[in-house]
């Protein structure tokens, strides 16, 4: 079970939040080890799919990423290494050395949408002409609200370069959250661990399933839950189109109130630089992000994902939890999704042109065969 800390008073995310703890700093030898494992990998010839602390040996750094594993999965939930400057390098070598590093962290990696994507960037590209109320939330400057990716054991970030202002990153500890839902709040723990919350897992026609948001299961406080999945789209819910996805109760609309207060509640603050490598127990921690206002003309922020998980250290996965967990994962846990044939890429730098998603605004990966688009259907329909 993730401990917790200490947490601020305050509900009100414009407040301070405590100092980032668990940051480890990678000295001039550990980076020097970094880019002697990076060159030694590209002379192998080999696609960023077959990067492993097999090949990607960091003798020296090797037993601190161990301690940071064994923290995201039984300590505080996270860590953050910080000391390389991603400015010094390519973005295909940006890519090799956070796939490297992460190998320590999670030996398996999570499949992020159909078309097999292995990495998402995290940013807001000038280069998009989709209108921001159609892309995820992540790919926009907005903010976002308490959420876990779900499905997912370990959340990894790289961080590329900073906002001009804003776009901090909160995470709050579900085991506090827990704490305080079971002293102050016992029915809205009872509603948020029903198996009846719809999360949406396919467009058109949209289908989805019943589940909890909040489990407790062999000794660990899981939460998984994100807003843009629960019930209908928000575009097919604004053009008023019908479904069989229930729409959510007052009940369920008031435990959601209530977690993302407690969330803010229990808040840290992330106080992350250009070229750390952020690594989350996605199920341990709910994460949130600020808005933010990008540079005219200097680097818009940036962020590289990756969903991974530790095939000895992961948390056990809850039956009720698991059909996003498969869909990332596969389910047998080994990052191949049963009857679906993927070429696993990983693009270095964002697309050119932005495809709107396909399902909900959400954030797991559901890799389903149908490929209707509703928010096509709901402009088709407007």
């Amino acid at each position: 079970m993730a401990k917790t800390w200490m947490s601020e008073d305050s509900i009100d995310m414009n407040t301070s939040a405590p100092t980032t703890p668990n940051v480890i700093y990678i000295n001039m030898e550990g980076v020097a080890e970094i880019e002697q494992a990076l060159q030694a990998f590209k002379k192998l010839g080999l696609d960023g799919d077959a990067v492993n602390r097999d090949n990607f040996r960091l003798p020296t750094l090797q037993a601190r990423l161990e301690l940071a594993c064994d923290e995201v999965h039984h300590g505080l939930g996270f860590v953050i290494f910080r000391g390389l400057n991603p400015n010094n390098y390519t973005p295909e070598d940006n890519v090799i050395a956070f796939l490297g590093m992460a190998s320590y962290i999670g030996d398996t990696r999570g499949v992020q949408d159909k078309q097999g994507s292995m990495l998402t960037h995290v940013t807001d590209s000038k280069t998009w002409t989709v209108p921001p109320e159609l892309r995820h939330g992540i790919h926009t400057t907005t903010g976002l609200a308490w959420h876990s990716d779900m499905g997912v054991d370990i959340l990894a970030l790289h961080v590329r370069a900073q906002a001009e202002h804003g776009g901090d990153t909160y995470v709050a500890s579900s085991q506090a959250i827990y704490q305080e839902l079971m002293a102050s709040y016992p029915k809205i723990s009872k509603v948020l661990s029903q198996s009846d919350w719809p999360v949406q897992i396919s467009g058109n026609p949209p289908r989805h399933i019943l589940a909890p948001l909040l489990k407790a299961h062999e000794g660990n406080i899981m939460i998984s839950v994100d807003p843009g999945r629960l019930g209908l789209h928000p575009v097919t819910a604004r053009k008023g189109l019908g479904s069989s996805i229930p729409s959510l109760t007052s009940a369920q609309r008031d435990a959601l109130d209530v977690l993302s207060a407690l969330a803010s509640k229990h808040r840290l603050h992330l106080d992350t630089k250009p070229g750390d490598m952020v690594f989350i127990n996605n199920w341990a921690l709910l994460h949130a992000r600020d808005p933010y206002v990008d540079s005219d003309n200097g680097p818009r922020r940036h962020l590289v994902r990756l969903w991974l998980r530790n095939s000895e250290l992961a948390w056990d996965v809850p039956e009720s939890m698991k059909v996003p967990w498969e869909a990332a994962f596969g389910p047998n846990g080994d990052g191949d999704p049963a009857g679906v044939y993927l070429e696993k890429k990983y693009p270095v730098l964002p697309t050119p042109e932005y495809n709107p998603p396909k399902f909900t605004s959400g954030s797991a990966a559901f890799i389903l065969e149908d490929s209707d688009d509703v928010n096509a259907e709901a402009m088709t329909h407007a």
